[in-house]
């Protein structure tokens, strides 16, 4: 197993993103948001579904299909996205 880990920014916006996520429907708040996300931490963190996890999805789903190089790939571009979807939110509430 390789000592590269996935460098998460800790910014809680993919807990932010759940909903339409069937393994997540019972973590939904109902409005997009996890109910275990307080502030941008989640405080389930050490026992986080599978699916909330990079390393264990890469492991048990993933690493028949693609490098964990290519799968973190693929999840920061998802990263990326949601950042820039928090960014604009908050150009909208400024401007």
């Amino acid at each position: 197993m390789s000592d590269v880990k996935f460098p998460c920014e800790k910014c809680g916006e993919c807990c932010r993103h759940i909903s339409g996520i069937p393994e997540l429907a019972e973590y939904d708040r109902g409005d997009g948001v996890c109910i275990h996300l307080k502030g941008v931490l989640c405080e389930i963190y050490d026992h986080r579904p599978d699916i909330c996890n990079v390393e264990t999805m890469f492991r048990k789903v993933f690493s028949k299909s693609m490098t964990r190089e290519e799968f973190f790939a693929k999840n920061l571009d998802a990263c990326k996205v949601l950042m820039k979807m928090k960014e604009d939110r908050e150009k909208g509430q400024l401007g």
